[in-house]
């Protein structure tokens, strides 16, 4: 039972969407109109800007961190019925989901580059940070915000193939990063036909 409430608490802390909520307290508007239409703190920076985008980018990022970090707690205080890999793996990918397809605008979120960061920097932080390096790193080559978010979620479960991280855990990053891929598979049609921005 602790398990399973814990995983539905993760889900719903994934699925506050908080670039709609912060747009829609600000601005009054539903950001959902604006931009590509996405929540995330990409569109965000285009609709408020930089400032407003970094506060939803935090706390996206905690979205993710917050429940894996309190999983590990819980995982350290009982005696729960399944490994740590296995239940932290699970956490991840509910509060990815969540973010994703969040109940509270329809089952429609966000893409989830930054709540997929949070939840793997507690669980494998140097693929994790190094998943970011190659995002910054790509900003020397090219502005286009989708192939940076992409190379991403490409890296984590790469880097976490590489230093042998547990087979649960590569499991999951690489559902993370078919999720990633997934939500934004229109910003990848647009750069098949050269019309991403």
């Amino acid at each position: 039972m602790i398990i399973i409430l814990s995983i539905i608490v993760s889900f719903l802390c994934g699925s506050i969407p908080t670039g709609y909520l912060i747009i829609k307290k600000l601005h009054g508007i539903d950001i959902r109109t604006k931009g590509s239409g996405n929540i995330g703190s990409t569109n965000v920076n285009r609709v408020a800007g930089r400032k407003i985008s970094i506060i939803t980018q935090i706390v996206d990022i905690s979205k993710g961190i917050i429940p894996v970090a309190l999983g590990i707690c819980l995982a350290k205080i009982l005696e729960l019925q399944m490994s740590m890999d296995t239940y932290l793996s699970i956490i991840a990918i509910a509060v990815i989901l969540g973010h994703d397809f969040t109940p509270f605008l329809g089952f429609n979120g966000g893409k989830g580059v930054n709540t997929t960061i949070g939840a793997f920097f507690v669980i494998v932080p140097i693929p994790t940070l190094v998943g970011v390096a190659v995002h910054f790193i790509l900003r020397l080559f090219t502005s286009i915000v989708s192939i940076r978010s992409i190379a991403i979620g490409v890296t984590i479960p790469l880097m976490c193939i590489i230093m042998k991280a547990p087979i649960l855990i590569i499991i999951s990053s690489l559902i993370a990063c078919i999720l990633m891929i997934y939500k934004h598979k229109d910003n990848l049609i647009r750069l098949l036909h050269n019309e991403e921005k």
